[in-house]
């Protein structure tokens, strides 16, 4: 009992160092995979990985147990955090907007000419 302890312990502290590595992301989710969509395909995609994400972070901040997160959430998260970033690699080969820049604010309309002679 002690060892299978141990093992889960150990196993989830390796798990938390390596959801950062890109081996972790190439395991999680095939990169060619985004190679046959369209670029509205591959923004809906980055754009569900990224409200995914956002989700499971505030799933995370509420429970506010480290060990329940990994145990819950890390492996989700890692799966959302490869998706996103091989939807903006594969948006980039393909030269696709992903919407993340800010919208440029429009000009003021002109002042509206008040009549005076009445």
């Amino acid at each position: 009992m002690p060892r299978t302890v141990f093992a889960l312990a150990a196993g989830l502290l390796l798990a938390g160092c390596a959801a950062d590595s890109s081996f972790v992301d190439r395991a999680l989710v095939m990169p060619s995979g985004f190679d046959p969509l369209t670029c509205p395909e591959v923004v809906a995609k980055y754009k569900a990985s990224d409200a995914r994400m956002k989700e499971l972070a505030t799933l995370m901040e509420k429970s506010g147990s480290p060990f329940a997160n990994a145990l819950a959430y890390d492996t989700d998260y890692a799966t959302a955090r490869a998706n996103k970033r091989f939807a903006e690699q594969a948006a980039q080969k393909k030269n696709c907007e992903l919407g993340d820049k800010p919208v440029p604010l429009a000009p003021p309309p002109p002042p509206v000419p008040v009549d005076v002679k009445k």
